[in-house]
């Protein structure tokens, strides 16, 4: 509902300021409730690896300095790194969440 209020018909967000009752409730609640806040990863098929907040408060895609013309070719999902017993996620990936 929030997203059809905010987005034209092609999904394009609006350019134009629209006044929302709900937005000031919203607001007020977010430092009360983020804690409890999360992800459910479920098989993970609709969740973008690099461009969803699902791992941290920011995408991982802001960890990591790549040219943009890359970023077309890092379409991976959250289930290309589950595995029935936990996570399988490359050496590469898995070194650089050491300071993230």
């Amino acid at each position: 509902m929030i997203y059809a209020k905010f987005h034209t018909k092609c999904g394009d967000r609006i350019k134009y300021h629209k006044s929302s009752s709900v937005w000031p409730g919203i607001k007020f609640a977010e430092p009360i409730t983020k804690p409890f806040i999360g992800w459910i990863i479920g098989n993970g098929k609709k969740i973008d690896f690099w461009r969803d907040t699902w791992a941290t408060s920011i995408p991982l895609r802001e960890h990591i300095d790549l040219p943009n013309h890359l970023w077309k070719l890092c379409t991976a999902k959250v289930s290309d790194f589950i595995i029935l017993d936990g996570w399988n996620f490359p050496t590469d990936i898995s070194l650089s969440w050491l300071w993230v």
